[in-house]
C-alpha cells in the first residue's frame, strides 16, 4: 500500500515558501515508493499505513511533545509516531543549516525523509542502526530534496524514475 502523506504547517518560517512547499507534496507519492523499494527495517509500519501526517511545527511545539511522549523536555529535530504522525522542527532546521552552511529547506526536507525512513523500520538509537537509516535516508534527500527556485514541472524532471512504477 502508498500511504497518502500529507504535510501541515503549524509553523510559518519565511524560508518555507508555498512553491517549496508544493515540490514536496508532488514528489512526496514517488519518494514514498522509492522508499519501500528498499529493504524494510525491523519494525517497518510504512507499507501498512493509509496516511501519513507530517507536521512542521516550532521548537516549543516539539518539546513539549518530546516531553510529554519521550520524558525529554527539550526540543528535537523530528518525533515520528509509528501509526503515522511525524513532527518536525522548523526552528531546528534553521538552526543546524545556519550552523552546518546548508538551506534550510534541505535540512527540514531530510528531517521529513528521517521520519518516513523511521516508519519503514530503521531506527538510530546506536551509531550501526543510524548508520544503516542514513544509508537509505541520504539517497532519498539528494535525488528528492526541491530547490525552492524551480517550479513544480521543472523540478520533477530531475526525480530518477522507479523502474518498478
Amino acid at each position: 500500500m502508498l500511504p497518502k502523506v500529507e504535510i501541515y504547517l503549524h509553523e510559518h518560517p519565511r524560508w518555507v515558501t508555498a512553491r517549496w512547499l508544493d515540490n514536496v507534496r508532488l514528489v512526496m507519492p514517488r519518494l514514498v515508493r522509492t522508499l519501500l523499494a528498499a529493504p524494510p527495517g525491523p519494525q517497518h509500519v510504512l507499507s501498512t499505513l493509509e496516511c501519513v501526517e507530517i507536521s512542521v511545527v516550532d521548537d516549543a511545539s516539539i518539546a513539549r511533545v518530546h516531553g510529554d511522549f519521550l520524558h525529554d523536555p527539550t526540543p528535537t529535530d523530528v518525533i515520528t509516531f509509528p501509526y503515522g504522525e511525524i513532527l518536525v522542527s522548523s526552528d531546528t532546521a534553521a538552526r543546524y543549516a545556519a550552523a552546518h552552511s546548508i538551506p534550510p529547506t534541505e535540512e527540514l526536507f531530510r528531517y521529513i525523509v528521517h521520519g518516513l525512513t523511521h516508519l519503514h523500520g530503521y531506527l538510530d538509537d546506536c551509531p550501526e542502526r543510524r548508520d544503516a537509516l542514513f544509508a537509505v535516508q541520504e539517497p532519498i534527500v539528494a535525488a528528492f530534496c526541491p530547490s525552492a527556485a524551480l517550479p513544480p514541472r521543472a523540478f520533477g524532471a530531475r526525480i530518477p524514475r522507479n523502474r518498478k512504477s
